[in-house]
């Protein structure tokens, strides 16, 4: 392995490392001390599971999105069959599908509601808000074209994940398993691909 994909991974090692332990705070402080009402109820216990139609619309949503993922961008594809530290430190990533659901979707749609707004803008808020937060990708790649891909890509994300809660009930379980998988998968991939700028879209 070069010594400049060797650097690429380690500091895409070091950002998904920083990422998955800043967002985890929140949950630590759950466990060991402050309630946070946020992470009372994930769905993911025997007695709160969802709906089978939920998990069967999450199921789908996850297959579309890792092929949508592969064919759009081939590196992360083609770095499946990798067996790594690396690819053990992208298991991190299934910090970030617990708590940006709890936030996206949890929070802010159940907000909406109080606030007396309707299912359509529920979706369309938390997806759009769910696409701004992942600029970022684009931000490590400093491309205009990774960036607007990567906020068009999980907005639609965010759309789905916003009616896999609706249709389970407003129970988070299915999208935090959704969105864990999706991550575990490909994340790791996409952000050194943005890292190291080796990401390449299909019709190049």
């Amino acid at each position: 392995m070069e010594i400049t994909e060797k650097s690429n991974r380690r500091k895409t090692g070091l950002i998904i490392l920083s990422m998955s332990l800043f967002m985890f705070s929140p949950i630590l402080m759950h466990l060991i001390s402050y309630k946070i009402p946020m992470f009372e109820n994930l769905g993911l216990s025997i007695e709160t599971l969802a709906p089978i139609t939920a998990w069967i619309v999450a199921l789908i949503l996850t297959i579309s999105y890792v092929i949508y993922t592969f064919k759009v961008v081939p590196f992360v594809h083609k770095m499946q069959r990798e067996i790594s530290l690396f690819k053990m430190v992208g298991l991190m990533t299934i910090v970030g599908g617990i708590v940006e659901e709890v936030v996206f979707r949890g929070w802010l749609m159940d907000l909406l509601m109080k606030l007396g707004y309707g299912a359509i803008i529920q979706i369309i808020v938390s997806g759009l808000a769910f696409g701004l937060v992942h600029i970022t990708w684009g931000l490590f790649s400093k491309e205009k074209r990774f960036l607007k891909g990567a906020f068009i890509a999980t907005t639609f994300l965010g759309f789905g994940l916003a009616i896999v809660y609706l249709v389970g009930n407003r129970n988070i379980g299915p999208c935090i398993v959704s969105h864990s998988i999706i991550n575990i998968i490909i994340e790791p991939w996409l952000m050194l691909a943005a890292v190291s700028k080796t990401w390449k879209l299909k019709d190049e």
